[in-house]
């Protein structure tokens, strides 16, 4: 028996072009950068026993504090699109120049200000493939979109999969800053003090409960059917083209005032034990396979001070002796980071994608019935 193809609202095909429909990707851009997505208070106030005043109040202070951002709509598709996770090392000017570009550029996740050899810039980029990058990098010098040097140290990239990441969850690390609490080694984040019904409400969010849609708002902005909308956003769930909405930190995996430090580590034995021993770990908020030179694991990891990541590295080579060889740190503060971005990045994808598709349109308008012929 022949399976029948799947279709969908709002489009006259399979799932492969429900992403050519203009009012799909503007519905994708919408909730992606938050608009019509609202912290639920009644849901806050009913999970938590607390009157909706007190939630309110709390929630406000949080805002106000920047320790987390407004919720949205993570866009699932961004990795499967771009599917090239590449970490550079750059040597650039500092001017308004490279920092417009740094800023503006659609495929820089992250950037950082470090100092390593002759290079005192780090980027996480993520780009399609391995000629997409190549192409990318040539076009910032050929098309002068960064001050260029008489000399200057050319970029250099290591490359990963997204296809390779066994971890990704960007608020492993609050319950990190609950241990901190409890034992008195932190009380605030930017000058807010943390306690017990502020940090459940933290770990609500980040974890995408208490947050609502407004259908009604989007349905508005796109001049379509509020029911219409409700479906079109099932199926850009069930499609894994985005996630439930959640709240993130400003830095996306990393607590205020926290350090991210970045890692290569060489696993020589039990590897599987070792990995399962890293997933679990709420230090770790990414981790990826890889292969780069001797070693085969990247991760990302979050710590309140450099002292805090060292005391966990040697509790980790103590754990598990002979398995961890050799490791190379990078050591990232807050005061190092330049930018990280994922909300524009995956914006930047949406706009492309509609661009291409208005031009497609316009194409086929012009189109004289002799073309056809």
């Amino acid at each position: 028996m022949t399976a029948k193809k799947r279709y969908h609202p709002g489009t006259n095909g399979p799932m492969s072009i429900f992403l050519e429909d203009i009012a799909n990707l503007k519905l994708l851009k919408l909730v992606c950068s938050g608009v019509g997505v609202e912290i639920n208070i009644s849901e806050l106030s009913k999970i938590l026993k607390r009157h909706r005043n007190t939630i309110k109040d709390r929630i406000t202070k949080i805002f106000a504090h920047k320790i987390i951002d407004k919720p949205l709509y993570p866009l699932s598709w961004l990795r499967k699109e771009y599917p090239l996770l590449t970490i550079s090392r750059s040597e650039f000017r500092r001017d308004e120049k490279t920092n417009k570009f740094i800023e503006k550029d659609p495929q820089i996740f992250a950037a950082f200000f470090f100092k390593e050899d002759s290079y005192n810039t780090l980027m996480i980029e993520f780009h399609k493939d391995l000629f997409s990058y190549e192409l990318w990098r040539e076009n910032i010098v050929e098309q002068e979109k960064i001050t260029l040097r008489e000399t200057r140290y050319p970029m250099d990239g290591i490359h990963l999969s997204t296809k390779r990441i066994v971890k990704y969850d960007p608020a492993a690390s609050l319950q990190v800053i609950g241990q901190n609490i409890d034992r008195g080694y932190q009380t605030e984040i930017n000058g807010y003090r943390i306690d017990p019904l502020s940090f459940r409400i933290l770990r609500l969010l980040l974890n995408g409960q208490g947050i609502r849609t407004n259908e009604n708002l989007l349905a508005r902005n796109l001049g379509i059917h509020r029911r219409t909308t409700q479906k079109r956003l099932q199926v850009l769930l069930e499609e894994g083209i985005i996630s439930k909405p959640v709240c993130y930190f400003p830095r996306v995996f990393v607590p205020p005032e926290y350090i991210m430090v970045m890692s290569f580590f060489e696993i020589r034995k039990r590897r599987d034990v070792v990995l399962k021993a890293l997933q679990d770990d709420s230090h770790i908020p990414m981790m990826v396979k890889a292969k780069v030179g001797h070693f085969n694991l990247f991760l990302l990891s979050t710590f309140y001070k450099i002292e805090d990541h060292l005391e966990w590295q040697e509790e980790l080579d103590q754990r598990f002796p002979e398995c961890i060889g050799s490791a190379k740190n990078t050591y990232l503060s807050p005061a190092m980071t330049f930018g990280i971005t994922q909300e524009y990045v995956s914006l930047e994808l949406i706009e492309s994608k509609l661009r291409s598709v208005r031009g497609k349109e316009l194409a086929d308008t012009v189109k004289s019935p002799g073309d056809y012929q």
